[in-house]
């Protein structure tokens, strides 16, 4: 009986074993999840792909901004650099003006007589124009009036006006040298401030007379134009062209230059026209009407 009862207790903690065994094992079990295809492979891919999409937009956005504000840079430079430019033409011409302004007549021999050969320093402006592009006008603003200085081919001509200007002014200084040696060696030093006409013409001949009468006459003309030019070139230009950089970016950078004549009491009377010449004096010399020898030295500015 004993023995029966040993047997059945073992029985019993073997149930109650293997119960808490399959317990245990269960409990393992529940731990386990069902595979999740979204969480374990389309989400890591999707939020690697849209990570890399996020800093490609944003590195996208940076570059648009650098290049937006380098543009803003060139044309500040650009415009600058213009100013720079006329204002260094503008001034070479004034000092080119100041050795016979108020010295001039209008006779044409006096005129010519009253001008020295002068010592070139002066340099030519670079036709390069591609940096002002973005003076150019969009369609909108072109069908309202343009503005004069939003016109290339106005800034062309004043410069190229202004190169060939300094051309002919050493032409004309190798004319005068040859005119002075040959006025000296017919009458002597004393007679070249008041030499006529005729006493030019039978010195240095009809035609080398001619050349130098028109060579200096469209000097004066050209140069006096061309000074106005360019000075309105430096009041207008920085203003219009600052209708066309956006200056708040470029706080930091640098500043538009603008210019202005200061009431310079000097400066403002050598940018005076000088005296009308008469060519009457010559008219037998050209063998024209005064009309068609007033004709020969326009200059496209009148």
């Amino acid at each position: 009986m004993q023995v029966f009862l040993l047997i059945k207790l073992l029985e019993l903690q073997g149930n109650i074993v293997h119960q808490e065994t399959e317990m245990i094992v269960s409990a393992i079990e529940s731990l386990k999840q069902e595979p999740n295809y979204f969480k374990d492979y389309i989400f890591p891919i999707a939020s690697a792909f849209f990570t890399a999409l996020l800093g490609a937009f944003i590195a996208h956005l940076a570059l648009g901004r650098q290049e937006s504000l380098k543009l803003e840079k060139d044309k500040l430079i650009a415009a600058n650099k213009w100013t720079l430019d006329v204002e260094r033409a503008r001034s070479s011409l004034v000092a080119i003006k100041s050795n016979y302004h108020k010295q001039l007549q209008a006779n044409p021999v006096q005129r010519l007589a009253s001008i020295p050969s002068i010592l070139m320093k002066s340099e030519p402006v670079s036709e390069n124009y591609q940096d002002l592009a973005f003076i150019v006008p969009s369609e909108e603003e072109h069908q309202k009036q343009p503005h004069k200085w939003a016109q290339i081919p106005r800034i062309n001509a004043m410069i190229g006006n202004y190169n060939a200007l300094l051309h002919m002014w050493e032409k004309r200084n190798e004319i005068n040298e040859a005119f002075k040696q040959a006025i000296l060696g017919t009458y002597g030093n004393k007679a070249f401030a008041n030499i006529t006409a005729q006493e030019a013409e039978q010195a240095f001949g009809s035609a080398g007379l001619v050349a130098l009468i028109d060579v200096t006459e469209r000097c004066i003309k050209l140069t006096d134009h061309i000074i106005t030019e360019l000075n309105d070139f430096l009041e207008n230009f920085p203003t219009y062209a600052k209708t066309k950089i956006d200056l708040k970016r470029l706080k930091n950078f640098g500043k538009l230059i603008s210019y202005s004549n200061n009431e310079n009491e000097i400066l403002l009377e050598l940018i005076k026209p000088e005296v009308e010449v008469d060519f009457s004096s010559v008219q037998a010399l050209y063998g024209e009407s005064v009309q068609d020898i007033k004709q020969r030295h326009t200059t496209g500015y009148e």
